[in-house]
């Protein structure tokens, strides 16, 4: 325990450990005090604010189990496989820049669809290719 040596030399309080028996700690008068400030501000301004502690979600009961981990599973591949389906049709149709992990998995896996939409890609290019050439020789003409 460190002291500082300009505090004067106070009254030290033991206190017993409850959650250790047997190990005593030696507080001075002087940071016992220190300690019940601290502790009532953080309470008043808890309460000044309103604020109020958010309790954490617990464990679920029951997780599932049989028949409802099968539907949670079935669930859960549906929505999978909207994903990449949505994904494909914005490839598709030029919406999507993006792709998501599971439609990026498929790709990957499924040559015939990955082939597809490298062949839409490259229409898509072409053209838009094609129109920034008009619109170029547009402006050229006109000039």
């Amino acid at each position: 325990m460190v002291t500082a040596a300009s505090a004067p030399a106070a009254e030290a309080v033991k206190i017993n450990s409850a959650a250790e028996p047997g190990v005593q700690v030696s507080i001075s008068a002087q940071a016992m005090q220190l300690a019940q400030t601290d502790n009532s501000s953080v309470t008043n301004t808890n309460i000044n604010n309103k604020i109020s502690a958010v309790p954490l979600p617990g464990l679920p009961e029951n997780p599932p189990t049989g028949d409802k981990l099968q539907q949670y599973a079935q669930f859960k591949k549906a929505q999978l496989q909207y994903q990449v389906h949505v994904d494909m049709a914005n490839m598709v149709t030029g919406n999507g820049e993006t792709i998501s992990a599971p439609t990026a998995y498929y790709l990957s896996n499924n040559e015939d669809a990955r082939e597809t939409v490298l062949q839409q890609l490259a229409m898509q290019q072409q053209a838009q290719n094609m129109q920034i050439y008009q619109d170029t020789i547009q402006s050229a003409e006109e000039k």
